[in-house]
């Protein structure tokens, strides 16, 4: 299992807020990587837990994994609209372990892998409510610090940084690969 971080809070509907993104109208910095032609590039979208695994449970008991299978196919429809090829680990509020998960991006052959996580909103503790991003490798820290100034810049979000850690799945990929925890 994924062990969770700490608490945050659950995203309102991302539909709004992904409208903004277009992934083709920016520029790149050097810290970004690079756009390249349609049909070249696959993302494996990873929607955390799933099944019988809700994840971290919020306030009125939202599971974790009812946010991210709300997220993931909105952020999978953004990436198709741009034409890159995206791949999910799961489609389906099902359970999928961790090294099946790694396998699916590994089969493939991504060229980034990224897991999506929410920390369940603690009102006792605001301190923690913000985005995360994790990495593993030196090619996840380059996409994780570019996905994660995109997402706070288009969403205005807390930041509680980006930071290394040792998630199975970002530890076993092959390809630059990041866990993104949402507020």
């Amino acid at each position: 299992q994924i062990p969770d971080e700490g608490a945050a809070s659950r995203p309102g509907t991302l539909a709004s807020r992904t409208d903004r993104l277009s992934l083709s109208n920016r520029q790149s910095t050097p810290d970004e990587l690079p756009t390249l032609p349609n049909g070249r590039f696959t993302v494996v979208l990873d929607p955390g837990h799933g099944g019988r695994d809700p994840g971290a449970v919020g306030i009125n008991g939202l599971q974790e994994k009812q946010v991210v299978n709300d997220i993931t196919p909105q952020v999978a429809q953004i990436l198709r609209e741009q034409g890159v090829n995206v791949v999910l680990t799961r489609s389906s509020d099902v359970e999928v372990d961790l090294a099946p998960r790694v396998q699916i991006a590994e089969r493939a052959n991504a060229t980034i892998f990224v897991s999506i996580h929410a920390n369940a909103i603690s009102l006792s503790r605001p301190d923690v409510n913000g985005l995360e991003t994790f990495y593993s490798s030196a090619a996840g820290q380059r996409l994780a610090n570019t996905v994660h100034s995109t997402v706070l810049s288009e969403m205005g979000m807390r930041d509680r940084r980006v930071r290394s850690a040792r998630f199975y799945v970002i530890r076993h990929t092959s390809m630059p690969a990041i866990l993104v925890k949402t507020p």
